[in-house]
């Protein structure tokens, strides 16, 4: 079986997982898409592929094109960049056999919409703080508040506003469609997702948010939390997710669950789920060969703990990519 990872940046987690996936079902290649060639994943592929950019016009025909070429079977967005050209290509991938891991075109942009898709939570009985459109802000706002990208990546284009001029200040001067949301005061959380191609939840692995940095996850550990094991199977179900996604939320009461964010892709802390017995890549080749694959909700691996850090790939003269060995010290008594 053949793999297709598009915009791969930086998860050389995903590459490499995939790869051993494949291995332990007899074999198969991953290729790997970016449009730089520097990407420091590529060089973990076994076939790099340069792709123009996703909001090229020829980017989808160049997915389909690589698809083909490669016999992929199924193909997995790596970053939020190609997500809905990917889900609006997903009828003619699968005319040549590519499963595309992706809600629905109108799911997957609903996901991406962050004003629509806590509107639609809300509308289908889910708990997310009052969100609103610029253009409709009631009198009654509660400060403070943030100003958000509509179709925000990590946390580019957030602004908190302590006051009506704040608020006032950054909707005039942001230059991309924003909304305004009520600050959560709780405990944040995420919660790693796995659906089937039906949209049934397979898996949701809770973890906490030790610390994080430009929406990225830094620190966390998998807990023991059977509360947000529902949420996280409720708001996949409610989507209607296919593949995997991470869920954003915030405990504001006990048997309260605000949710902030809902990604259909697999999540930066992917490492964290993975280590916890999540095994994310292997189930999806499962479903992509059309293998009954059931749900496994609560079987993972409580107190596992991801701390990251920088590493990096260099390329020489001839772009010949190289690792740099790392070796872990020996524990020390001093």
């Amino acid at each position: 079986m053949n793999v297709l990872l598009t915009c791969v940046g930086l998860r050389v987690d995903v590459v490499q997982a995939f790869r051993d996936a494949l291995a332990r079902r007899g074999g198969g290649t991953v290729i790997g898409t970016d449009s730089s060639l520097i990407a420091p994943a590529l060089p973990f592929c076994d076939i790099a592929v340069k792709a123009p950019a996703a909001t090229d016009p020829a980017y989808g025909e160049h997915v389909l094109a690589t698809a083909r070429a490669h016999g992929c079977s199924m193909v997995l967005p790596c970053s939020e960049w190609d997500l809905v050209q990917l889900a609006e290509l997903a009828p003619e991938l699968a005319e040549i056999g590519c499963q595309a891991f992706l809600p629905p075109a109108e799911a997957t942009r609903r996901c991406v919409d962050k004003l629509e898709m806590a509107r639609y939570l809300v509308a289908q009985g889910q708990a997310s703080p009052r969100t609103f459109d610029p253009n409709e802000l009631p009198d009654d706002l509660r400060y403070p508040l943030l100003v958000k990208m509509r179709e925000g990546r990590g946390s580019e284009g957030i602004f908190r506003c302590v006051d009506r001029r704040e608020l006032d200040f950054f909707l005039e001067h942001t230059t991309l469609p924003s909304m305004v949301q009520e600050v959560c005061h709780g405990t944040e959380f995420s919660i790693d997702v796995l659906c089937d191609l039906d949209g049934r939840c397979l898996d949701a692995i809770p973890r906490s948010m030790i610390q994080s940095k430009g929406g990225e996850q830094i620190k966390g550990t998998t807990i023991d939390d059977p509360a947000l094991v529902e949420v996280g199977r409720q708001v996949a179900e409610t989507l209607g997710l296919r593949g995997p996604g991470t869920v954003q939320c915030f405990r504001e009461a006990p048997d309260r669950h605000e949710i902030t964010d809902v990604n259909p892709r697999i999540g930066g802390a992917f490492p964290l789920p993975l280590a916890a017995g999540g095994d994310y890549p292997f189930r999806m080749l499962a479903l992509a060969a059309g293998e009954p694959v059931e749900p496994r909700l609560g079987a993972y691996t409580r107190g596992v703990t991801l701390s990251r850090f920088y590493h990096q790939v260099l390329f020489n003269t001839d772009n010949v990519a190289s690792l740099p060995q790392l070796n872990l010290a020996e524990p020390s008594d001093a």
